[in-house]
C-alpha cells in the first residue's frame, strides 16, 4: 500500500500536537503552545526518518525512546527531575490511548485490506485530519460546558436589591463579591459598592464635584475611604442610605442606614449589576 508523503506528515504532526496538548492539560502545564508544535515537529521529522531509513529491531525501540526523551525535554519546561519524569510518562500514557483512538477510527471508518494475510485499514482521509476535527469539536464542547458552568455560577450570586433613599427608589442587580471584605473605619460597618450611574437616579451631585473631592451636603455621613494594597492606594467616596432590601429565591434582607461607595466601574457590562454586596453584608441585615 503507497505511502504519501503529506498525509504522514499531516497525521504525525496533527497526532503528535493533541498528545502533547492533552499532556498540557492533564498536567495543568503553563508551557506555551509554540514549544509543543516544535515538540510535534521533531517527532514527524524522527517518524520520517526511520520510516525512509529502515531502522528495525533494538535500534528501532532506542530510536523512538530517545525521540520520545526529546520531545518531552522540547515540549515542556520542568523544574527538577521528578516533575520531568511525571511529563515523560504522561506523554508515554497518553500516546497509548491515542493509538487506540486511532485503531478504533481506522476499524471503524476504513477499508480493510488483507496483503499476505496482513490486516490494515485504509482512511479516504488523512488520519491527522480526523483527529484534527475531533480536537477541535472536543475543545467547543469543552467550553461550551465551561461557560454555561460559569454562568450558572455567576447566577447563583446575583441578588435583586431595591435601594429608597428619601422621595427615590431605584430596582437593581447586586452580585454577592466573597473578596469584597471592604469595611468602614469610622463606623465598622460592611461597605457595598454602587455604579456610577446608579449613583445618578438616587442623587443629583455633578461629577466636576465628584472628581474634586468635594463632599456634597446631599449625601448622608459622606466620608472618603482609603482602600488598595500596600504602594497603591486610592481613596473612595462613602455615603449612607435610608434602607437597602435584598431578596433571592425564599431569602429577603433589609439593611438599614447602610453604607455605600462610588465606583465608576463598569460593572453593569463585565458582571450584569449594578452594585456589589459585601461578602458580610447578611450579618448587619435584619
Amino acid at each position: 500500500m503507497p505511502i504519501y508523503i503529506e498525509d504522514l506528515i499531516i497525521d504525525n504532526i496533527v497526532i503528535n500536537f493533541t498528545i502533547l496538548f492533552v499532556c498540557k492539560k492533564i498536567l495543568k502545564c503553563e508551557d506555551r503552545n509554540a514549544f509543543l508544535i516544535l515538540g510535534s515537529v521533531l517527532g514527524t521529522i524522527s517518524t520520517l526518518i526511520y520510516c525512509f531509513f529502515e531502522i528495525e529491531g533494538l535500534i528501532l525501540l532506542l530510536f523512538k525512546f530517545f525521540v520520545s526523551l526529546l520531545t518531552v525535554l522540547v515540549s515542556f519546561n520542568y523544574k527538577n527531575f521528578k516533575k520531568f519524569l511525571l511529563r515523560y510518562f504522561c506523554f508515554i500514557f497518553v500516546t497509548a490511548l491515542m493509538g487506540g483512538v486511532c485503531f478504533f477510527i481506522s476499524f471503524t471508518f476504513g477499508k480493510t485490506i488483507i496483503n499476505d494475510g496482513i490486516v490494515s485499514y485504509e482512511l479516504g482521509i488523512p488520519m491527522g485530519v480526523i483527529i484534527f476535527i475531533i480536537l477541535i469539536i472536543s475543545y467547543v464542547i469543552i467550553n461550551f460546558i465551561k461557560t454555561i458552568k460559569h454562568n450558572n455560577e455567576k447566577t447563583e450570586l446575583i441578588y435583586e436589591a431595591k435601594i429608597k433613599n428619601k422621595d427615590k427608589e431605584i430596582k437593581l442587580k447586586a452580585y454577592l463579591d466573597t473578596g469584597n471584605t471592604l469595611t468602614d473605619t469610622q463606623t465598622g460597618k460592611p461597605v457595598l459598592i454602587l455604579t456610577y450611574k446608579n449613583f445618578c437616579k438616587l442623587f443629583n451631585v455633578s461629577l466636576e464635584k465628584l472628581i474634586q473631592g468635594k463632599l456634597s451636603d446631599k449625601l448622608n455621613n459622606a466620608h472618603y475611604l482609603e482602600v488598595g494594597s500596600v504602594g497603591k492606594n486610592s481613596k473612595m467616596l462613602v455615603f449612607s442610605v435610608e434602607e437597602i432590601e435584598i431578596k433571592k429565591h425564599s431569602e429577603s434582607f433589609k439593611l438599614i442606614n447602610p453604607l455605600l461607595a462610588l465606583s465608576y466601574q463598569n460593572l453593569e457590562q463585565k458582571l450584569d449589576c449594578g452594585m456589589l454586596l459585601n461578602c458580610n453584608f447578611k450579618e448587619y441585615a435584619k
